[in-house]
């Protein structure tokens, strides 16, 4: 029972552990990064990887200075945008799951951020000099919003349709 109940609070505390830093959240350019990727996905049905690294390539795109910092910075600011897509789709996956397939789906996601930081980082060291940093968010960010899709695919399937067997009603 313990364990089920620490299980329990590691499943909810994930958006905490794996969440974008909260200022980010809540900035102007993540903000406008959620349409873009929004509106990318809806227009993109049939093929919703082709949106993965659309905002990270226009960033760059339209950054002065030092390129291989803004692969850095770009690639972490669409990250941010696709990692609270993953949340998501993880509380949506978690809701139909008892606490034990609650606890094996935190530990899961916990073991697949750890393979992503190894092999991402891995990636990363094989790239030349100067250029290791920004490989590896791009690789973080590619890993980070196929996991979402994915996810989001499996939550869609997963969730019930359900209507109410009765209007609501309102008692005075």
């Amino acid at each position: 029972m313990k364990a089920l109940l620490v299980a329990g609070l590691a499943f909810l505390m994930l958006p905490l552990l794996c969440a974008a830093p909260v200022a980010a959240q809540g900035s102007p350019a993540v903000a406008a990064d959620r349409v873009q990727l929004a509106a990318c996905l809806r227009d993109s049905r049939g093929s919703l990887p082709s949106c993965i690294g659309s905002i990270a390539i226009s960033c760059v795109r339209a950054a002065s200075g030092d390129r291989r910092a803004a692969e850095f910075s770009c690639a972490r600011r669409e990250e941010t945008v696709w990692r609270e897509r993953l949340m998501q789709a993880m509380q949506l996956s978690g809701r139909t799951l008892d606490a034990g397939q609650r606890s094996r789906l935190a530990a899961l996601h916990l073991a697949w951020e750890g393979f992503i930081a190894q092999k991402c980082a891995f990636y990363g060291a094989t790239q030349r000099e100067g250029w290791q940093v920004g490989r590896q968010a791009g690789c973080e960010l590619r890993e980070v919003a196929t996991r979402a899709l994915e996810l989001e695919r499996v939550a869609l399937q997963q969730a019930p349709t359900r209507r109410p067997s009765s209007p609501p009603q309102i008692i005075r």
